[in-house]
C-alpha cells in the first residue's frame, strides 16, 4: 500500500511529490485486530522499516496491555509508528516515536513518512505522545468534540469591561423673565441662573 503524503522539491519548481512510503498489507491488518474490541490478545501494535529497507514499513510488534504494554516494547535507536486502543474508553490513539540513538538520516526520513503511515491506521481519535514507562493513568488526551475532529480546550477568554461613565450633572433650569424698566418704559429680560441679572440697554 503506497501511502505516502506529499511533498514539495524545492528543485522541481515547486512541484509536490509523493514522499513514497510503502506501507505493508500487515499493517492494516493488525490495525484491525487492534480495532477488535473482542480481540483481548491484541491491542496495540508498533510499525517500522522491513529489514533494510528505507521505504517499507511493517508490523515490528504487537501485545496486549495497553499503553502500558506498549511502551515497555519500544525499540532502541528506531523510529517507530504505532496505535492503541485504550482500556479505560475504548478510543483509538496513534503515534510516532524517535527513540534516542536514532539516526539523523532515519529520524528525518521517518518524519517525512509519518502522515503517511498514521493515515493507514484509521479510527484513530487522536495522536499522543508515546514514550518508554508511559501509563494510561499518566497520559493526558485531548477532548473530542461530538461529531467533530480532535480539539483542545482552551481557557475562556476574559471579556474586557468598560465602567460605566458617571451621568453628566443637569444643569440647574434657566430662568427667562420679563421686567419692567420704571424708568426708561422699556421691556427688559431677566436671565437668572443663580438669583435674577437685570438685562441693561
Amino acid at each position: 500500500m503506497i501511502a505516502g503524503t506529499l511533498q514539495t522539491d524545492p528543485r522541481s519548481g515547486g512541484v509536490k511529490k509523493s514522499s513514497g512510503v510503502n506501507v505493508l498489507p500487515i499493517v492494516a491488518e493488525t490495525w484491525s485486530e487492534v480495532r477488535d474490541n473482542s480481540n483481548n490478545d491484541v491491542d496495540w501494535l508498533i510499525a517500522g522499516y522491513d529489514k533494510n529497507s528505507k521505504t517499507d514499513i511493517t508490523v515490528i510488534f504487537k501485545g496486549s496491555h495497553g499503553i502500558e504494554g506498549c511502551s515497555k516494547a519500544l525499540p532502541d535507536q528506531m523510529a517507530v509508528f504505532g496505535g492503541c486502543r485504550l482500556k479505560q474508553n475504548g478510543r483509538f490513539v496513534t503515534f510516532f516515536h524517535c527513540a534516542e540513538g536514532t539516526s539523523p538520516m532515519q529520524r528525518g526520513r521517518a518524519s517525512m513518512h509519518k502522515n503517511g503511515v498514521l493515515n493507514v491506521l484509521e479510527g484513530s481519535d487522536c495522536e499522543i505522545d508515546m514514550k518508554p514507562g508511559i501509563t494510561e493513568e499518566t497520559l493526558t488526551l485531548p477532548i473530542i468534540s461530538d461529531g467533530g475532529p480532535t480539539s483542545m480546550t482552551a481557557a475562556p477568554v476574559p471579556r474586557r469591561t468598560v465602567p460605566k461613565s458617571s451621568p453628566s450633572p443637569t444643569p440647574p433650569p434657566v430662568a427667562v423673565t420679563p421686567s419692567s424698566d420704571l424708568a426708561s418704559n422699556v421691556q427688559a429680560l431677566s436671565i437668572s441662573v443663580e438669583g435674577y441679572i437685570p438685562y441693561e440697554q
